[in-house]
């Protein structure tokens, strides 16, 4: 018995059970199929019945389309073998009334086969009233109807298309008869020239030799010129595509025939025809052409062979049109990893081939990705979502950075069309694209990382800038979603309904546990946004109740950490978030909950510290003290098994070392209530000097350690500097332990790992990090690194214990032991104030900022030494800039005790004010400090703005004071001056003039104290910039740069700047300008307007006009601004550059040298000053080169 092939039987095995299908055939004549065609209709009687009442005569069968076509009339009957009436069953037909039996006449030859015997119970017909139509005619072999050949001896209807189309070329024929035709030689001689074919290369039918025959005969009947009328004719009549189709068929000289075996005769070949090479095995069909298989004479239904439809199984081949530095289209493969152009074709890489506009690349593009994201086969969408998901994950982490643009604001709107699908099997990979679109996990991880230490009680805000939102809006009536997505991609997304969708998705769906995962994490980060995107998360009843569910419904301890880290993120936004968390939906009975369950030692843990941060954070905004202090016994309980078996050995568990920080860290806002017992305080103190002690003795003698062990005692130095700082409680174990500390060998161990750690040090610039315009990141992720994330958050990173240790020495009061660790830090500090600091403006790199801060507050209550004061002060000079807007506190620690503190500036660095010690004023500059430092904390406090008491902070990106801020009280009197409406200067209670005075003449003083005394704390500020400021002096009033005691302050800080003339670049990006066009053309008019020859400003106007600058400055004023050109005039001594800067080399742009021949005749310049100088040299060096032309 034969059976039906496998799948995993090949083509041998099909060929092999052929042959022995062929072969049992051939011995039993008798063989039957396992499947055959039978006739089931009834057996006809050679009798008529008799006629109905309706029908007098029998009716004859209806002749088929087909023997209409062919002529025929009679038809046969149908053939029935007379034994098949004993083996079937009645025919039973339905009471209708007897319709008269058709007699049928001769077919119109149409085999019907005979009826196989079988068994069969009675047939009971349906009451239909169609008859059923037997004259179908199957489809042909080829695939096509058979071309039939017109017969014109055929006589057709009068009305029918063939007649009309007989008689126009009758006509035709008719037309021609008057045409003189060439003599039958010339034809005969043409036709011998003509180049026909020997046979058709088109037609393939039985036909083809008579048709083409024919041809040949018509075309040498005709003169090449009727040839070439014809061909057009038809030219003009067919179809391109069909022309095309002929021309690429022709093309193919050798036609494959096949013999009488079937088998192709161009692929006969003989073994010694054969080459070595080209002798091919079963899997030789991909990599050459498929015709030219040997086998293909024994493959099924390959008797007749179409070429053009096996083009798409050729072999794949190598484009070599790529060149190196060509782009190329980007493919990927199934888990988004970028590809190469091309791969070798292998088993594993084979899946990756297709049939697209590059079959020899292996992947998919953007483009393609797109369009399977809209098929209707469900198998095909996910793949491409996955495909997606797998793009923006390599994407969020760095590592397409400056490789590729990933277009997100489109993939956005794909994926959320997504998830909108009605297949659940369509949501699951949407939701996990769009996941990896906004949820960044090296952020989160690294936010994560911070728990238990204090940077971890603060939290940024991810809001992207909406100033360009505004923008938008006010020019458009309304901004369209595309439009949103390009500018903020959370924005558009919520616009989106996202959150509704949600909703829905975790209420209705019953989602797996891999999708609830994606919506929590897509909520986390919608509420990092912004706290009223919060806001409106937590306003979503349904929504939240379903969150709440979460604990119950799934019994997941991955899922309950991930909706425990979403109320986490939620209650640090505000007070009245967290107001509405504890009334509306009572997020504090599984909090409550999960802390007095007994935890298992991992997933129950990370439960547990998520809940132990939610009550952290309510009790930063004054909520849910009672129930904190109804749940201290269970802390105390835990804190004593902490303190009893957690180590801070690498050998132990990390896990349980951030267990044990998140309840000390608890316990200290606890304490911050002042409702906690006394006697529950005692306990507690008793707890921590056991564990301090044990944990700071371990850390004394450790060899090595972790970041992540350090945890543990930043959190137990933090609460006992709550206790010292609230209760004033003497802990004199502290000074013990602590003096062991300093110089026991693990601490050096932990120091020596400073350095590498530090973002301030690292040299690290904001480009090298991965940043999205429209997307708000943290940018944690290093892609050029070796380690792929920032110095900081390395594992041996003892950046945040130490800022913990220093802010613990400042409540200890302890000056010996804090000098001791001062000088620990000698060396970290010493770099710092030779490098110019890194990522200031990182999130990451808060926690070193309060180190430095730290370490500076106590270098202040200490006595340091003289020649240590130089160091710290320039390290707190840096601080200024490198402090954030919520640290104003600090800055003005450092205005009031180093910057402007004259205890700070050191002999070394006042020696050199000695050659300005005769300059008028200046000399009032160290005496008038406490001025100065006036002058510069009222600028700053206006521009200030109180964050308020959120953990949350939206600006933490923006410094107090920008780098040049020794410039910030010019620029901010020029700013007021632009104003329509000025305001009052400072609000000082002075007249307006004064306080101009004042504000310039302090700022004036400190710039050029700073030049002299601590030049090397200005290097990095571009020189362009510095006197770009000082230009700005002369904007800001109309005569203040005329009053003796600012005009000499000017001189000498302009002095200063034309020593490193040759740095000056006018053509580059400045900061704080849009560009120095217009900021020069504003200079120049008010040159023109009040410039009174002054020769500060004079030679502040000349700057640009040097031959080594651009012609355009030169150009605008010798052009359009010629009427400053009369008072342009500066001592040689006062100059920027020497005279000769701008005498050579010679002019040679002709419009210039016009407007200078201009200026000296029509006396626009005064003879003898710089500008008529200028002028005529270079006059007369174009006369002198036109003389020496002739």
């Amino acid at each position: 018995m034969l059976k039906r092939p496998n799948p995993e039987e090949d083509e041998d095995d099909i060929l092999r059970m052929q042959e022995e299908y062929l072969r049992e055939k051939n011995k039993d004549k008798n063989f039957r199929p396992s499947a055959s065609v039978t006739n089931l209709r009834p057996q006809v009687s050679e009798t008529p019945k008799p006629p109905s009442s309706k029908s007098e005569k029998s009716v004859g069968r209806k002749p088929s389309k087909y023997a209409q076509s062919k002529g025929l009339k009679n038809e046969k009957q149908v053939r029935f073998e007379s034994s098949t009436g004993s083996v079937m069953g009645d025919i039973l037909e339905k009471n209708i009334e007897e319709v008269p039996k058709e007699t049928e006449m001769d077919d119109d030859k149409v085999y019907y086969p005979k009826i196989i015997p079988s068994v069969m119970s009675n047939i009971i017909e349906k009451n239909t009233n169609y008859d059923v139509d037997l004259s179908f005619k199957p489809m042909p072999t080829q695939g096509f109807p058979v071309a039939m050949k017109c017969d014109f001896n055929v006589a057709p209807g009068s009305k029918s298309i063939h007649s009309l189309f007989i008689q126009k070329k009758q006509q035709e024929k008719a037309s021609k008869m008057d045409i003189d035709e060439p003599s039958h030689s010339s034809k005969t001689d043409l036709s011998k020239q003509v180049n026909l074919p020997e046979k058709s290369y088109i037609v393939s039918s039985k036909d083809a030799d008579v048709i083409h025959t024919e041809n040949v005969n018509l075309l040498s009947k005709m003169s090449e010129k009727e040839i070439l009328e014809e061909q057009q004719k038809l030219l003009a009549e067919m179809d391109p595509n069909l022309i095309k189709f002929i021309k690429a068929k022709r093309k193919n000289e050798n036609p494959i025939s096949v013999d009488d075996k079937g088998t192709p005769k161009s692929l006969k070949m003989t073994p010694q025809d054969v080459p070595m090479e080209s002798s091919l095995t079963d899997d030789g069909a991909w990599d050459n052409d498929i015709l030219s298989h040997p086998n293909v004479n024994k493959w099924l239904h390959f008797d007749s062979l179409e070429k053009d439809k096996l083009e798409w199984i050729k072999g794949i081949e190598e484009s070599n049109n790529i060149t190196p530095d060509k782009p190329y289209e980007a493919r990927f493969d199934f888990k988004g990893y970028l590809l190469p152009y091309t791969l070798p074709y292998t088993e594993e890489t084979k899946t990756l081939f297709h049939h697209g506009e590059e079959p020899h690349r292996p992947g998919y593009t953007l483009t393609e990705l797109f369009e399977l994201t809209r098929s209707m086969v469900t198998q095909q969408r996910v793949f491409a979502l996955n495909t997606l998901a797998g793009i923006l994950d390599y994407y969020s982490a760095g590592t397409y950075k400056g490789i590729i643009d990933i277009p997100l604001s489109k993939i956005l709107f794909v994926l959320r069309f997504s998830l909108d699908d009605k297949a659940e099997g369509i949501i699951e990979p949407s939701l996990k694209a769009i996941r990896n679109l906004i949820y960044n996990r090296i952020d989160e991880a690294g936010l994560d990382a911070l728990l238990g230490f204090e940077a971890g009680l603060q939290q940024p805000c991810l809001e992207n800038d909406k100033s360009e939102i505004e923008e938008l809006e006010s020019k458009e009536s309304e901004l369209k979603d595309y439009h949103l997505a390009e500018v903020d991609i959370i924005a558009a997304l919520l616009r989106t309904d996202i959150l509704t969708r949600i909703q829905y998705v975790l209420g209705n769906i019953k989602p797996d546990v891999n999708s609830v995962q994606y919506c929590l994490q897509i909520l986390t980060r919608l509420a990092r946004d912004s706290p009223e995107t919060a806001m409106t998360i937590v306003k979503m009843e349904h929504l939240m109740n379903n969150v709440k569910d979460i604990f119950k419904k799934y019994k997941n301890i991955q899922l309950s950490q991930l909706a425990m880290r979403l109320l986490r993120v939620l209650s640090l936004q505000s007070r009245e978030i967290g107001d509405i968390l504890l009334s509306k939906y009572s997020i504090l009975e599984p909090v409550v909950e999960c802390i007095s369950t007994v935890a298992d030692r991992t997933s129950g843990l990370r439960v547990q510290i998520e809940a132990f941060c939610i009550m952290t954070n309510l009790l930063h905004h004054n909520l849910g003290v009672d129930e904190s202090l109804s749940i201290f016994p269970i802390l105390l309980s835990a804190l004593y098994i902490h303190v009893q078996n957690t180590d801070v050995f690498v050998t132990s568990s990390v896990l349980n070392a951030t267990h044990a920080a998140v309840i000390l860290q608890f316990a200290s806002k606890i304490w911050c209530t002042q409702k906690l017992p006394d006697s529950n305080k005692g306990q507690l103190c008793i707890l921590l000097k056991e564990g301090t002690r044990k944990w700071l003795a371990q850390i004394s003698q450790s060899e090595s350690y972790t970041c992540g062990h350090l945890r543990l005692l930043c959190s137990v130095l933090d609460c006992c500097k709550t206790i010292i700082t609230f209760d004033q409680v003497d802990m004199g174990f502290l000074k013990e332990s602590l003096s062991k500390l300093s110089i026991s060998a693990g601490f050096l161990n932990i120091l020596a790992h400073l350095e590498s750690s530090s973002n301030l040090l690292s040299g690290i610039e904001t480009k090298d990090l991965h940043f999205t315009i429209n997307l708000m990141s943290l940018g944690s992720s290093v892609v050029d690194s070796e380690l792929k994330t920032l110095p900081i958050l390395n594992s041996l990173s003892p950046v945040p214990f130490l800022a913990s240790l220093f802010n613990l020495l400042e409540a200890v009061n302890d000056d010996k032991i804090a000098q001791t660790f001062v000088q620990n830090l000698e060396p970290y500090i010493g770099k710092l104030a030779q490098k110019s600091p890194s990522l200031s403006d990182n999130w990451f790199t808060r926690t070193e900022t309060d180190l430095v801060i730290s370490i500076i507050k106590i270098a202040v209550k200490i006595d340091v030494p003289e020649s240590k004061k130089d160091l710290l002060y320039t390290v707190a000079n840096k601080l200024c800039y490198i402090l954030r807007v919520d640290k104003s506190g600090d800055l003005e620690f450092l205005f009031r005790n180093i910057v402007f503190n004259k205890q700070w500036f050191t002999a070394e660095r006042l020696m050199n004010l000695v050659s300005l010690s005769d300059a008028d004023g200046f000399s009032k500059a160290l005496t008038s400090i406490e001025e100065i430092k006036l002058c510069y904390s009222t600028v700053i406090n206006l521009s200030y703005k109180d964050t308020g008491a959120n953990i949350v902070l939206r600006k933490w990106q923006e410094p107090i004071l920008p780098r040049d801020w020794i410039y910030l009280p010019i620029l901010h009197l020029y700013s007021k001056s632009q104003e329509q409406t000025p305001q009052k200067v400072l609000g000082l209670n002075v007249k307006e003039s004064t306080a101009k005075e004042f504000v310039i003449r302090s700022s004036l003083e400190w710039i050029l104290f700073n030049e002299y005394c601590f030049p090397d704390l200005l290097k990095d500020i571009n020189v362009t910039d510095r006197f770009c400021r000082l230009m700005c002096v002369f904007l800001c009033d109309n005569s203040l740069f005329l009053d003796a005691r600012i005009k000499i302050l000017l001189q000498k800080c302009l002095e200063v700047l034309f020593k490193r003339s040759s740095e000056f670049n006018f053509d580059q990006q400045l900061t704080g300008l849009s560009n120095f066009q217009g900021f020069y053309t504003q200079f120049l008019e008010q040159f023109q307007s009040v410039s009174y020859g002054d020769c500060n400003f004079a030679a502040c106007v000349l700057v640009p006009l040097a031959q080594k600058h651009d012609v355009k400055w030169r150009k605008l004023i010798w052009s359009e601004y010629a009427g400053c050109l009369r008072a342009l005039d500066c001592p040689e001594d006062r100059l920027c550059y020497e005279l000769k800067d701008y005498l050579y080399p010679d002019e040679t742009e002709a419009s210039l040298i016009k407007s200078y021949q201009r200026a000296l005749t029509s006396n626009l310049v005064r003879p003898g000053t710089t500008a008529y100088v200028i002028a005529q040299h270079h006059v007369e060096a174009l006369n002198r080169r036109k003389d020496q032309q002739i």
